[in-house]
């Protein structure tokens, strides 16, 4: 069986699908400085040649520069039934680009004296037994350095998922009991290994020292000061409407799989939005905002210059990948450049955006 794996380097094979292009521009463009008709033109054409050769239903994506017109990207379809094309506006799961929220719910939690970052996870949740868990510290989760074994790459959780029609819906608790059945990786602290696991502890982290559900902390302090109006935790399998169909091969054929549970993803990849939402957060996540001083520095401290606090470093980019099942993205803002990249692909399985996304960054420069 399968299993959704997030890394940066995948070969797939060629596409079904003949480009469906729209180059969102102005007639009269102000004087680019990052975004110059030369590089304008090449992000087309790798948008062409990537497409052509990754198998994927559709791509977009949009580049932002401060004081530029955005170029807007679109290759392919939304819906393989309709043909309806890639839309920015619609909505779609941003799964593993949740983390970045989870991360700085708990470091604003932390600037409030309500988290220590030095304290055990199993000081705050003694009842759930963690592997090492009076070892394992907050920062350590929010670094993916605990150890612990990760839920989703249990073979027999994929296979009960695929058994319930894609159905099956699961609770935080039930997550954690996946992993715990599973021996750790290595001690903490000594090694660094991407795990849901860790994003799901610091959920349940937040549940405990605020009272309230992981969704309304992410809510209360994140998503409604920044007025993110078409981001939120869904309460449905259902995608809102308008949104983007997503497709998966990850089981076989290649089907829809818009509306299987994402309850699985919890505070690791449960969160809904869209490309206008994502273009505001995206340099909010790269600049720290919201936090101190001393908590911006555990955002942006980075284990193998790769890692911080819930969030993703690659040369000058910081920002995440995302990966669930039909969805597949990148949100990345480039600090010394002031240019935000969001790419999509409505297919997950063998992580075609990474395609996108390397093709896109030799051009702008990393």
């Amino acid at each position: 069986m399968k299993k959704l794996i997030y890394i940066f380097l995948f070969v797939f094979s060629v596409t079904l699908f003949s480009c469906a292009v729209d180059e969102s521009s102005n007639p009269v463009q102000p004087q680019s400085t990052v975004l110059t008709d030369e590089i304008r033109s090449k992000l087309s054409f790798a948008a062409d040649s990537v497409f052509m050769r990754i198998s994927t239903p559709g791509m977009m994506a949009v580049f932002s520069a401060e004081g530029e017109t955005d170029l807007v990207l679109k290759r392919g379809v939304s819906n393989l039934v309709t043909g309806e094309l890639m839309n920015e506006n619609y909505y779609f799961r941003i799964a593993s680009n949740s983390k970045p929220f989870t991360g700085l719910a708990v470091l604003m939690l932390a600037d409030e004296g309500k988290i220590y970052l030095d304290s055990s996870i199993s000081f705050y949740l003694p009842q759930y037994n963690i592997p090492n868990g009076n070892q394992i510290t907050i920062r350590m989760l929010g670094r993916m350095k605990s150890g612990l074994f990760n839920y989703s790459d249990d073979e027999s959780f994929w296979a009960d998922f695929y058994a319930s029609g894609f159905a099956k819906s699961y609770t935080p608790d039930s997550l954690l009991a996946i992993s715990f059945r599973h021996p750790v990786n290595f001690p903490p602290d000594t090694d660094y290994e991407y795990c849901n696991t860790n994003t799901v502890l610091l959920g349940l982290l937040m549940e405990k020292v605020t009272g309230m559900k992981a969704d309304e902390v992410i809510f209360s302090k994140i998503i409604r000061p920044i007025g993110l109006l078409n981001t939120f935790w869904p309460n449905t399998v259902f995608l809102p409407s308008p949104y983007i169909h997503g497709y998966s091969a990850a089981f076989g054929l290649l089907i829809e799989a818009t509306n299987w549970n994402p309850s699985w993803g919890y505070t690791a990849g449960a969160i809904i939005s869209n490309f206008s939402d994502m273009k505001v957060w995206s340099k909010i996540v790269a600049d720290g905002t919201y936090l101190s001083p001393q908590m911006k520095s555990e955002r942006f401290n980075w284990v193998n210059d790769h890692y911080g606090f819930q969030v993703m470093k690659v040369g000058n980019w910081i920002g995440h990948p995302g990966n669930m099942y039909g969805f597949n993205s990148h949100f990345l803002y480039h600090t010394q450049k002031k240019l935000t990249m969001l790419i999509l692909t409505n297919r997950e399985d063998n992580t075609p955006v990474e395609f996108f996304s390397d093709a896109f960054r030799r051009i702008i420069g990393n």
